[in-house]
C-alpha cells in the first residue's frame, strides 16, 4: 500500500484589537433633557434606575466628560452639571436604564 502524506495545514491567527478580558469602552447614549427642564439650568439632580440592579451609569454633559456623576443600580440619585439641554449616559453592566428628573438649578 502506498501511503500518502497530506499537504500541511496553513492556519493565520489574526490577533485581536482588544487583548482578551480588556474592558470595552460603552458607546455613549444620547438623551435630550430641554423636554424636562429649562435650557438654562446649569446642574440637574436626576434618579436613575438600572436594569439589571447591579449595573452602573456615567452621566455627563458635552465638553464635560471628565467631570461626570456615577449612578450605581439598583436605584440612586445624584446631580449632573449641563453645558446645555444634551446629557450622554454610558452603561456599565447595566441593559437598560430610566431617567426621573427631580430638580434642576439655574443661574442666578
Amino acid at each position: 500500500m502506498d501511503m500518502q502524506q497530506p499537504p500541511p495545514a496553513i492556519v493565520q491567527v489574526q490577533q485581536p484589537e482588544t487583548p482578551p478580558g480588556a474592558p470595552v469602552e460603552p458607546t455613549p447614549i444620547k438623551v435630550d433633557v430641554s423636554q424636562y427642564i429649562p435650557e438654562t439650568a446649569t446642574a440637574v439632580t436626576l434618579m436613575v434606575t438600572l436594569t439589571p440592579p447591579t449595573g452602573q451609569a456615567l452621566i455627563y454633559a458635552p465638553g464635560r466628560e471628565n467631570d461626570g456623576t456615577l449612578f450605581r443600580g439598583p436605584r440612586s440619585i445624584d446631580e449632573v452639571k449641563l453645558s446645555g439641554p444634551i446629557i450622554y449616559v454610558k452603561l456599565y453592566g447595566a441593559t437598560s436604564f430610566d431617567i426621573q428628573y427631580t430638580n434642576y438649578r439655574q443661574p442666578y
